[in-house]
């Protein structure tokens, strides 16, 4: 991707530090509790800049998501390890309850196709799905997981559970998220997908 220039950069950059701000904020508060006062003094900036860039809080919330996945989210090429790593994934998940509190609401507003959200979440998924098959793939390429299996169609269903079971233990209460996903891994792609 080329980088921009000129006052253009300066806008990605500053957009990029508001929604840095935010997603730490609600990391702290939640995101009912953050007011776009607050995310413009950590970002050294004032409110009127900050909806100069965002129109909305919701829009400046669904951002921060983008930059969360951003920096967590596994690079083409190195999907490897992505069935092995869910359960923990799921685990460390949940124990970040704001940040899954906001996934959680703006996921379910974002099945209406006209919210703002819709796209980032249409593509999320199709990046996971992406990611989770290709590592299926890999896994029946040394003989782990059956031929048989659809990839797509197992990726599918790996990631609805992980985003049922999470959504189950935020409404509480808790239980171990790790070994039901994992049960749920062998149950789909046989006793040696997690060997």
């Amino acid at each position: 991707m080329t980088s921009k220039r000129g006052p253009y950069a300066k806008s990605d950059v500053r957009r990029r530090s508001l929604s840095a701000a935010a997603l730490e904020l609600v990391r702290q508060k939640g995101h009912r509790n953050v007011a776009i006062a607050e995310i413009a003094q950590l970002a050294n900036t004032s409110e009127p800049t900050v909806y100069y860039h965002f129109p909305t809080k919701e829009s400046l919330l669904i951002a921060a998501l983008q930059q969360h996945d951003e920096e967590n989210a596994r690079a083409r090429g190195h999907e490897a390890g992505a069935i092995a790593e869910m359960g923990s994934r799921a685990e460390a998940g949940v124990q970040r309850t704001n940040y899954a509190r906001l996934y959680n609401e703006l996921a379910g507003a974002a099945a209406d196709p006209t919210h703002p959200a819709n796209e980032f979440f249409r593509q999320r998924w199709a990046r996971s799905v992406g990611v989770v098959a290709t590592d299926i793939r890999r896994l029946q390429e040394s003989g782990r997981v059956p031929a048989d299996v659809d990839a797509n169609d197992a990726a599918h269903l790996l990631l609805a559970a992980w985003e049922g079971l999470q959504l189950q233990w935020m409404q509480g209460p808790p239980f171990d998220i790790r070994a039901l996903i994992e049960a749920h891994i062998r149950a789909l792609l046989g006793p040696d997908a997690l060997d």
